[in-house]
Order: C-alpha cells, then structure tokens, then sequence
C-alpha cells in the first residue's frame, strides 16, 4: 500500500538525458536516496524515473524526480532552478564541482538576506541555488 503524503507542494520533476548519472549527483551532492524507480510505458510515452527523497522522510516531504523520457527531446536547460538550503555552501560547491557538475556563481555572502549563495549547475547542465543560512 502506497504511504499516504499530505495535501500541497509535493514534488519536481526534471528531465534528464541519463537518469542514472543525476541520482548518482543529486545523492552524492545533497544525500537524496531513490524512494522509488518508475520504468514504464512504449514509444512516445516510454518513461524512466527516479523518485527521490530525504532519507528518513518517506514522502512526508518534497521529492525530486528525475526522469528520462528515450524517445523525445530533452527540454533546453534553464526550464527550472532547483533551491537546496545546506549546512555549508562551499562544501557544497566541492562536492558538485568533484561529481562533475560546475560553478555558475561562486558563493557570495548577502548578511543584509541572512544567507550565503552560490548556483551551480548538475552534472547535465541544470541550474541550482544552494543557500546556507548565516
């Protein structure tokens, strides 16, 4: 029986060109685990996704889904900006940078905010803001 999740914001989807390669990211950079995998479907509606999660959430919280649809074309980047907030913003950075994602602007302190920020981009070129509360 599927775990019931509450009412109002739920999930994102992303659209991938290698689902196996952005799970690896998303978990070694921000420790997403697989919730579930979602193989399905044929031609035009042939799909593979990955439901992912905190990992003691269940999905009580939010989850990214990465998903791959073989049989069309991968959406232009920038459709979407991912926000993560994390402990350390630099660590971060390195862990993105060392699992073959890049630094589009390099972390900078706004005090005036409260919050560090930097936006880095995904192993496939997907745009994300990673914000440490000072």
């Amino acid at each position: 029986m599927a775990q019931s999740a509450s009412t109002g914001f739920s999930f994102t989807k992303l659209i991938v060109s290698d689902v196996d390669n952005l799970y690896s990211f998303y978990n070694r950079v921000f420790g997403l685990v697989e919730k579930t995998r979602v193989q399905q479907g044929e031609g035009e509606h042939e799909l593979d996704e990955i439901i992912m999660g905190a990992d003691e959430a269940g999905y009580s919280s939010p989850t990214l889904v990465i998903q791959r649809f073989p049989n069309r074309p991968i959406p232009d980047r920038g459709e979407v900006t991912l926000g993560f907030v994390v402990d350390d913003v630099d660590a971060t950075v390195e862990k993105a940078w060392a699992e073959g994602g890049s630094v589009y602007r390099a972390a900078h302190a706004q005090p005036q905010h409260g919050v560090k920020v930097a936006f880095i981009k995904d192993s496939d070129g997907h745009l994300i803001e990673i914000v440490e509360m000072l």
